[in-house]
């Protein structure tokens, strides 16, 4: 009696999708996609440690592979994706992330796609084919989620941290000036507004920017800092010139790291995107010094 046989690709896609649900927490929410396939397999939702839902979304294209093979420098190239399904990821409003599932040794590799395209655009921007880079480092650990989730937070912030690093770079000699000119003053005078609202600027830029860039952040939030100061100081201000030291002293000292972490990522990890969309600020990263010094004036 003849009956219905599986396809070889349709027994690997279910054997992917079980090995990938193994390799996250139990805790976090898989959500199927019902409609038809145009690129995205499955949703997931991030459960945090509270097993709190945090409405945190990473969309997911699993694609499995019989006897995974590595190259010398522990990479796999996988290019069987058409360019306009990587239109589609680059455009899409929750992060995707290209899995790559080991189905005979059980394991998964995953690749953010926005960063993989800016670190190769000027082969994106072809729009011919695309080929994704897999790296064995970026692999998915139940045991060890930490670089996936980093990925995740890099890949939903890609923007908003271009944003914010161009901030940076065109007001960084705006923010070491403020930070000459408002230093040292009497302790016990207060500051007024107009100069804590551009020290709250400076804060949250060098906030993001460390967090994204993975730079150790040592502040406490600036409400620390207000009570702090009014419970010795008085009411009268928000903030007093004893407390606005040592705010200075602390962003001071991120300043630098996160320079040299900017230059890394527009001159080195995505050169051609910045070359290819912002030549004038590629051309000032290039141009940063050891030090933190530019060889010419912004």
């Amino acid at each position: 009696m003849e009956l219905p046989q599986r396809i070889d690709n349709h027994v690997t896609e279910t054997a992917s999708y079980k090995i990938f649900s193994r390799n996250i927490p139990n805790s976090w929410i898989i959500r199927d996609v019902t409609e038809r396939d145009y690129g995205i397999d499955c949703y997931i939702e991030i459960v945090n440690k509270k097993n709190q839902v945090t409405g945190e979304l990473i969309s997911i294209q699993l694609k499995g592979i019989n006897d995974l093979t590595w190259t010398k420098k522990e990479t796999y190239n996988f290019s069987d994706v058409k360019i306009s399904t990587t239109n589609y990821w680059r455009n899409f409003p929750t992060p995707v992330m290209l899995c790559i599932v080991d189905v005979t040794n059980e394991l998964v590799y995953f690749e953010p796609v926005k960063s993989a395209i800016r670190k190769s655009f000027i082969k994106y921007a072809e729009q011919k084919t695309f080929s994704y880079k897999i790296q064995k480092s970026n692999e998915l650990k139940l045991d060890n989620l930490y670089p996936f989730l980093a990925a995740y937070f890099q890949e939903k912030n890609i923007m908003i941290a271009e944003i914010n690093t161009t901030t940076f770079i065109s007001m960084y000699g705006e923010y070491n000036s403020f930070f000459d000119e408002n230093y040292g003053r009497d302790e016990f005078m207060g500051i007024e507004i107009s100069r804590i609202l551009f020290l709250k600027h400076i804060y949250n830029n060098l906030e993001f920017l460390c967090q994204y860039y993975e730079i150790k952040w040592k502040l406490e939030p600036l409400s620390h800092y207000f009570r702090e100061s009014q419970k010795i100081f008085g009411k009268d201000y928000y903030l007093y010139e004893y407390h606005n030291d040592v705010i200075i002293d602390k962003l001071k000292k991120v300043m630098i790291p996160i320079l040299l972490a900017i230059r890394e990522q527009i001159s080195e990890v995505e050169k051609e995107y910045y070359i290819s969309t912002n030549l004038p600020l590629f051309n000032i990263a290039i141009n940063i010094r050891d030090n933190g010094q530019f060889p010419f004036e912004l």
